[in-house]
Parts: structure tokens; sequence; C-alpha cells
């Protein structure tokens, strides 16, 4: 239950950036409404609350810690190929070892 509680919590929250009056605008006040009766504030545990928010806050750091890896490569990528010589980029092959004396 506390899980619906803070997917009511989410959805408050993102409500004053959609435009009012709406499409998602209605369908959000109207899923906070159907997710607020099933799901009364009454019955949250605060320690529970506490818990969840922090998970989603640690999920949320680690999701953006990825992205940001994520874009990082794709620039790399991007700009490997952008004007150096060609087959550029990574190692360049081991010199040969020279004919060993018998």
């Amino acid at each position: 239950m506390s899980k619906a509680r803070e997917a009511v919590k989410l959805l408050e929250m993102c409500l004053p950036k959609l435009p009012t009056g709406g499409e998602g605008h209605k369908a959000v006040i109207d899923a906070i409404k159907s997710l607020g009766k099933a799901f009364p504030a009454s019955e949250e545990v605060p320690g529970i609350q506490n818990t969840q928010l922090l998970g989603l806050q640690q999920k949320a750091q680690k999701d953006a810690m990825m992205q940001a890896v994520l874009r990082q490569q794709q620039a790399g990528a991007g700009g490997a190929g952008a004007g150096g010589a060609p087959g550029g980029g990574g190692m360049p092959p081991p010199a040969a070892a020279p004919p060993m004396a018998a």
C-alpha cells in the first residue's frame, strides 16, 4: 500500500508541470482521486515512507550517473570518427619482435 501512496505523491509533484485543463492534467487528477480513495493518507507508515523515498532518491542518482556515462561514451564515439586518421582510435598494433639469435 505504501508504494501506491508514493505513486500518488509522485503524481501530485508532476501535476504543476502539466498544462492545466489538458488531457494529461485531467488524467493525473483522476488517477490521484481514485488512488487516494483506495489508499488513503491516513494509512501511511512514516518509517516506510522515508525508506521508499530514500530508495527513489538513490535510484534517481544512479540513473543520472548512468545517463551521464552513456552520453560521454556516445560523444566519444561520435568524436572519434570525426576527423582523425582512418582507422584511428584504439591501440596501435604491437611492434614485431626482433628475430631470436640461435
